[in-house]
């Protein structure tokens, strides 16, 4: 008896930036197939990325939320969408990135060789310099939110080879299985903005699932290796909320503990104001903003 192929939904969340997305649909051309499809899923764009898409991409799915429902619920609409087609795997996709024609196949290869591993990722280089490293795994502080990318700004010299165990995943090209879906549960959708994939993590793992980088599969994601964006205060705004809230079940046990965890991040994301193009005040409002809003227990968007 033949095993069936299974079915892979690629899901890319889209709001706005069409150029991105144009480029990355060009890339897509080659990886479809009766048994890979790709789902764009819309957040309310205004410069006709929709109508753009159905016209100069028919071969792909569009679905049109209307608004800006945040990066986790708007994937979700496409999980959904993509469970209910039967699907096996579903990879979420940045859209401005680029991607390598074997990317999808060797995600799905990974995922059949480590059936306990719910969560595989791309090996992710810069767009501009295509031989440099940007994500190649990465690991995660429960006591102070530190997060850093394994390989960072390395030339790629095979360092990296097989399906390596890592500590914490990547949304930017990530499959999750249709097991872990069932069992772990969509994105937490109250974030709206970052953190998200760190939440699925740590959600996964406390019920066994492993995550894995499958190095054969490659994607080039279009962050500059050179210069850093200035980020805007609304950035340490969600990173504050959102860490301490995906932190919070990882907290040390007592109260006094979990306090000093609490307050240990905060100093965090307070000192990274000094490391980034951004004004003192309008930093602090929006990191004790996160603070306090993650102590009132809100969510969504701001």
């Amino acid at each position: 008896m033949e095993s069936r192929t299974p079915l892979t939904y690629i899901i890319l969340l889209t709001w706005n930036r069409w150029e991105d997305t144009e480029d990355c649909l060009q890339s897509l051309l080659p990886v479809v197939s009766d048994q890979i499809r790709v789902l764009v899923v819309d957040n309310g764009s205004t410069d006709g990325t929709p109508e753009n898409i159905r016209r100069r991409f028919p071969q792909f799915e569009v679905q049109e939320n209307g608004s800006n429902l945040g990066f986790p619920a708007g994937n979700n609409v496409g999980i959904r969408h993509a469970l209910a087609a039967g699907v096996d795997y579903v990879i979420l996709l940045n859209n401005d990135t680029v991607v390598d024609g074997e990317f999808a196949g060797e995600l799905v290869a990974a995922a059949q060789r480590n059936p306990s591993a719910g969560m595989i990722n791309s090996l992710i280089f810069f767009h501009d310099r295509p031989g440099i490293i940007w994500f190649a795994g990465g690991n995660i502080s429960t006591w102070t939110g530190l997060s850093r990318h394994a390989g960072y700004l390395q030339a790629d010299r095979g360092q990296f080879t097989g399906d390596v165990p890592i500590d914490r995943p990547c949304a930017c090209s990530l499959l999750v299985t249709r097991r872990f879906l069932e069992t772990v549960g969509l994105m937490r959708e109250g974030l709206f903005l970052y953190g998200e994939e760190i939440d699925w993590m740590l959600r996964a793992r406390r019920i066994g699932f492993r995550c894995i980088l499958a190095t054969r599969s490659k994607v080039r994601h279009k962050v500059s290796s050179s210069t850093k964006a200035s980020p805007q205060p609304v950035f340490l705004y969600y990173s504050t909320r959102n860490m301490l809230t995906v932190l919070r079940d990882e907290a040390p046990k007592g109260r006094i503990l979990g306090r000093m965890r609490d307050f240990i991040v905060l100093a965090v994301f307070l000192a990274a104001i000094f490391r980034m193009d951004i004004a003192w005040a309008g930093g602090v409002r929006n990191v004790l903003r996160g603070y306090k809003d993650y102590r009132k227990g809100i969510s969504g968007p701001l």
